[in-house]
């Protein structure tokens, strides 16, 4: 499955929004409390009536968060009754319908389908429309089909969504005790929607299934130890799945040099990483950008595996899906930051990314074409806000982030500080030729005690010190 077009009316901040997707990865980006995660969460609605239909993607509770809920209709006021005070009066109403539509491609061709609430009455609900009920039907003949072991294996997609609290938002990270249905449901491929659209943190659901995975394979080893061999290799049915996962990890953390994820009974029964200059840590030990990159990667690789085991060692590589991450460059350094997106492709090359960012090195390695940048502007005529995503005009990767934050994100990449309207002060002197004078030589003063003589912004001012002299010398021409 791929998306190609989501429309949003009358949901949460959006009157209207048409959004193209790009079919291997779109960045949205945009300044704080613009939507970018109201799309994501859109997105979620959208693809819930296809995962809805797989058994073990339902828990008992069902999260409203996978319908149109109340808080999410856009709340409107009145253009022409006004109050004095400061608005507090103002005449507001919900909008209805609110809907969700997507475009997408699932089994044969394109498709779309919505998803809409039409009332706030106590007992409404989300409504679906041909389309989505069609979409139900296309994944309820995929979970009959997949029932039949008799038949060959069907790909089926992997989603997930990873929200900005995937880390310490841990809902399914607390332990508990398992029964006997709960574990024998953990070997069954449509396991692999559990949760998948939780943005919350998922890892100790993984952690126990690659625990799992790779004591089958110690286990093996012990026996086969016990039986007097000599060589011991381990079939590719038990290699495989913990080969899977440790492939894809290694290739997100390959930039930090932490890698081959293992169990360790040693290390107090947890999972550790090896460092060629740290050694062996423990998971809990490291940095929170390490963690977060490794939950969500081994997350994606580990639901690959579940759901599609029959593409074996290239389960990662070959599994389609959709995967949403809310600000990518989440506690990473911006070197990471500018090999994050290509890691990602690299380990998942057959899925479908939608990410968001505020993050000018993620945006400079990104073609414009993938990025959507967000903006809402009022009609003038109407007072309407209208809401756009396009891509930016000018071209993106590639180029210097101080040029992807000036030319694509609007901010100065000078910060607006006294020391750096010293270095603008000192430079216009200069090109005066007043910086030998009091003022000038105080702003030196400043400038090299605050920056140092080595610095590349003093460096710069007596290159144009220089440039200036050399420009003096010069004959002047007659007119």
């Amino acid at each position: 499955m791929k998306l190609e077009k989501i429309t949003l009316e009358n949901f949460r901040c959006y009157q209207h929004l048409d959004i193209d997707l790009h079919s291997n990865i779109t960045v949205l980006t945009a300044n704080n409390g613009q939507g970018k995660t109201s799309i994501l969460d859109a997105i979620r609605i959208a693809l819930w009536p296809f995962i809805s239909q797989f058994d073990l993607a339902k828990t008992a509770y069902a999260d409203p968060a996978n319908t149109i809920i109340i808080d999410d209709v856009k709340i409107s006021k009145s253009a022409e009754q006004r109050s004095p005070i400061f608005g507090a009066l103002d005449e507001m109403a919900r909008q209805f319908p609110s809907s969700i539509t997507a475009v997408g491609c699932y089994k044969t061709g394109i498709s779309s389908w919505q998803r809409y609430r039409d009332s706030e009455a106590k007992k409404s609900q989300t409504k679906d429309d041909v389309g989505a009920k069609a979409l139900k039907d296309s994944a309820s003949e995929l979970q009959s089909t997949i029932r039949n072991l008799s038949l060959p294996p069907r790909t089926l997609p992997v989603f997930g969504y990873y929200g900005t609290g995937r880390l310490w938002r841990e809902k399914r990270l607390m332990d508990g005790k398992k029964g006997a249905k709960e574990r024998n449901n953990e070997q069954i491929r449509t396991f692999a929607y559990r949760d998948c659209l939780d943005p919350a943190s998922s890892f100790k659901q993984f952690q126990d299934w690659f625990t799992s995975a790779y004591l089958k394979v110690m286990e093996y080893q012990i026996k086969q130890l016990e039986d007097g061999a000599t060589f011991i290799e381990v079939p590719n049915e038990l290699r495989r799945p913990v080969k899977v996962v440790q492939d894809a990890v290694n290739e997100v953390l390959k930039p930090v040099g932490w890698q081959n994820l293992q169990y360790s009974e040693k290390y107090d029964k947890s999972l550790v990483l090896k460092h060629p200059n740290h050694g062996v840590m423990k998971i809990s030990q490291l940095s929170d950008g390490i963690k977060n990159m490794l939950a969500m990667i081994a997350d994606i690789a580990y639901r690959c595996v579940l759901l599609n085991g029959h593409l074996q060692d290239q389960a990662a590589k070959q599994s389609p899906g959709v995967v949403m991450i809310d600000e990518v460059d989440m506690h990473l350094h911006p070197q990471w930051q500018q090999t994050v997106i290509a890691s990602l492709r690299q380990a998942f090359p057959n899925i479908q990314f939608i990410v968001t960012t505020h993050s000018p090195q993620v945006l400079s390695t990104v073609p414009a074409e993938s990025i959507r940048v967000i903006k809402h502007e009022v009609d003038i005529n109407t007072d309407e806000i209208i809401s756009t995503a396009n891509p930016p005009t000018k071209q993106s990767r590639g180029v210097a982030s101080a040029d992807v934050m000036a030319e694509l994100q609007l901010v100065d990449p000078i910060p607006d500080v006294e020391e750096a309207y010293w270095l603008t002060q000192y430079k216009q002197l200069v090109t005066q030729h007043g910086h030998e004078n009091v003022q000038g030589n105080l702003l030196k003063e400043k400038i090299i005690e605050h920056f140092g003589e080595s610095h590349q912004e003093w460096l710069e001012c007596e290159r144009l010190i220089r440039l200036q002299a050399m420009k003096a010398k010069l004959p002047k021409r007659n007119n």
